[in-house]
């Protein structure tokens, strides 16, 4: 049984920090699948109480040949003070004929947002919680929003009737990149002397307690699917009971080739990705269930990781615990 982590997730979005778009990229382990470029963009704005508040955008997306890709909607929760992302993407005749759909549909959450230009609207990285229909989108894991124009409210002055609204032009790009198909390459610490089998999307939590006066992570716990918002493929975490090697983070898959993998770490960690916890190398010492064609499970390589690290200032209370959200690839390896 997995160690339940009832932790609050914070998740710091850095609306108004000045810092270059390189910052919006994913970690390691992804790559540029497509590139849209917004036209007939409008950021939305209705008038409350003499201020101007965002409700949302909406714009089409255009592919370098100048062809439509598709349509963008962004809606603003005032309450939570949240956006959501939304694309609606026209897929080639092969990933049609693929998917059996004309259309596929991603959902994202933005993880970091930054105001590069004082008269543009922020910047943003997001990541896919929901998709529909496959297709070229299949593998979108992560959309960056850059080079943006315009998009700011209007002068205050302008907001003089409740419930006015507002529609403001804007400009960007929006870069959609897929995971790799391959692990990425790794210093020797980290390279798993095995046959790579495949890889899974984990999403999850790392909890660490503060101690002895900084920060000890004491395991984690993940969900595990084909890709970012995909379908569901198990569990992974620290587990309370060690196997007979002293094992304590184990991979649970369920049907229809279910098996299991417990492992432990075997060399260093390495911090690889800028935004993200150390990478590491997990030998496996007991294994389950479903053996892979290629052979007896070995190595599991934790990396592609984003967020997961934990606070930068010291608790006040020893003892303090914290949840810090992550993702991460975990890549498996046979003999």
């Amino acid at each position: 049984m997995f160690r339940h982590i009832i932790l609050l997730c914070i998740v710091a979005v850095l609306s108004w920090s000045v810092v270059s778009a390189h910052v919006l990229v994913p970690p390691k382990g992804y790559s540029v699948g497509f590139t849209g470029t917004i036209r007939n963009g409008v950021q939305k704005y209705v008038c409350k109480h003499g201020y101007w508040i965002k409700t949302g955008s909406s714009a089409d997306v255009i592919s370098s040949d100048g062809s439509k890709l598709g349509t963008y909607r962004a809606v603003y929760d005032q309450n939570a003070r949240t956006n959501t992302y939304y694309w609606n993407i026209l897929n080639s005749a092969g990933g049609s004929h693929e998917s059996g759909h004309a259309v596929s549909v991603i959902q994202a959450s933005p993880l970091k947002s930054v105001r590069v230009s004082s008269s543009a609207i922020p910047e943003y990285l997001a990541i896919v919680k929901v998709r529909r229909g496959g297709g070229d989108t299949s593998q979108v894991t992560f959309v960056s929003l850059t080079g943006t124009r315009g998009g700011l409210p209007p002068r205050q002055a302008l907001c003089t009737g409740y419930g006015s609204t507002s529609g403001v032009p804007f400009g960007g790009k929006f870069t959609f990149y897929t995971v790799d198909r391959e692990p990425p390459q790794v210093p020797p610490s980290l390279t798993a002397n095995g046959t790579f089998v495949q890889s899974v999307f984990c999403e999850g939590k790392i909890s660490y307690r503060f101690t002895g006066g900084r920060w000890i992570r004491r395991g984690f716990s993940a969900k595990m699917s084909e890709v970012a918002g995909g379908s569901s493929l198990g569990q992974c975490g620290t587990v309370l009971k060690p196997d007979a090697y002293g094992s304590k983070v184990a991979f649970r898959f369920g049907s229809p080739n279910g098996f299991w993998l417990q492992g432990r770490q075997c060399t260093q960690p390495l911090k690889i990705s800028s935004d993200g916890c150390p990478w590491q190398l997990l030998a496996i010492t007991t294994s389950g269930g479903t053996e892979s064609p290629m052979g007896r499970y070995k190595y599991v390589l934790i990396g592609a990781t984003y967020g997961g690290e934990p606070p930068n200032l010291a608790a006040r209370t020893e003892g303090m615990t914290w949840g810090s959200c992550f993702t991460a690839q975990a890549y498996l390896f046979a003999e």
